[in-house]
């Protein structure tokens, strides 16, 4: 039976309930009492969720993930100090990216991409370079799915005197987080993802004197974080005008995690990835990572030498009712099923299927 409308089986953006389309089909102000109040209500959430304390502030960021990932990017690191970049995969890559665009200088350490950061290299690079003022890394690869040592990381940037910026984006949600005992810099969220809102609406959980160290960095209006968490904190709104609609489906969103429970949502989201990789690897297509080295977000399998390209994929996906993301890949002719979302078990067990019959069909096609 195909879905009807087509589900989504992406790490993102991801399925949403009905009631978080329900909440953004109303138009509202974000002056509006009701609102101030909601993106209050929305920002000891997400403190909580990450279980900061009070040397924290949460900053909402209206738009991606990216951006905020700019904006941290900007605001913390020194001017002419440089970020080590620590990647494998190509959310790591894009953060290279960030600093590239924007002048920043960096250096990249590789590690490949089914493989975890290994601390030991970070802390080799680190002391070898005394210019390196802040690690960047993303704690959740959704390229390939692989989770990165968040703690470890964080306690040697901590005994070497570095600031940590921490992309938790693939992480947060869905895999626990601990920023009171980490201490990072920063941490990157999204509205979608673990969260299961809407895209469109980001998050900063940045330590309040590393904002005001940074204060004047970032040379940007626009991408100002300080100037960002200033004026929240002022007024209870922001700068410019946000995405109202996006604010109303994160807050119901914010409800029904509180609702379900953190505890109660992973083991579902784990349901939901054991579902599929049971069906696939049944079908000849075992993951190539599996659980406990990789969050259930994604179940990464390779494509057959002999079978459909990526693309193809894709497409033969889109006409069974079930919607992929292309591209941002960790290993090149993998795919990802998404896990994550308005999802049970069944559903990804089914979108499973479909793609297990997909991958064993046909020529490759380019």
């Amino acid at each position: 039976m195909i879905p009807s409308p087509p589900l989504l089986v992406t790490p993102g953006p991801v399925a949403t309930s009905t009631a978080v389309r329900a909440a953004m089909a109303v138009d509202r102000s974000a002056a509006e009492p009701g609102m101030i109040a909601a993106l209050l209500q929305m920002q000891a959430q997400v403190g909580a969720l990450v279980r900061m304390d009070a040397a924290y502030a949460v900053i909402p960021v209206p738009g991606s993930a990216t951006q905020a990932n700019e904006m941290v990017l900007r605001a913390l690191p020194p001017p002419g100090a440089a970020v080590l970049i620590v990647t494998n995969g190509a959310y790591g890559d894009w953060l290279a990216h960030l600093c590239a665009t924007m002048g920043r200088p960096h250096h990249v350490l590789r590690t490949p991409p089914l493989e975890p950061i290994r601390p030991e290299r970070v802390a080799r690079a680190l002391k070898d370079d005394p210019a390196i003022s802040h690690v960047a890394f993303v704690h959740v690869e959704t390229s390939s799915g692989r989770i990165n040592p968040l703690a470890e990381i964080a306690s040697l940037c901590r005994r070497l005197g570095r600031g940590l910026i921490v992309d938790a984006v693939a992480s947060a949600g869905i895999v626990p987080l601990d920023v009171a005992h980490d201490r990072p810099e920063a941490l990157v969220l999204s509205s979608n993802k673990g969260l299961q809102g809407p895209p469109g609406l980001a998050w900063v959980v940045a330590e309040r004197a590393a904002l005001e160290r940074g204060r004047g960095f970032a040379a940007s209006a626009s991408l100002d974080l300080f100037d960002q968490h200033q004026h929240v904190e002022r007024t209870g709104t922001f700068r410019f005008t946000p995405p109202t609609h996006v604010l109303c489906g994160v807050h119901a969103a914010l409800e029904e995690l509180a609702a379900e429970g953190l505890a109660a949502r992973a083991v579902r989201y784990r349901g939901n990835w054991e579902a599929a990789a049971a069906v696939l690897a049944a079908a000849g297509f075992p993951p190539l990572l599996q659980l406990p080295d990789t969050a259930p977000i994604v179940v990464t399998v390779a494509l057959p030498e002999d079978g459909p390209a990526p693309a193809t994929v894709t497409a033969a996906m889109a006409s069974r009712g079930y919607v992929l993301v292309p591209g941002r890949l960790a290993v090149p002719r993998t795919v990802r099923l998404g896990c994550i979302g308005d999802l049970t078990p069944p559903d990804t067990a089914r979108a499973a299927a479909a793609l297990a019959e997909v991958l064993k069909s046909g020529p490759i096609i380019a």
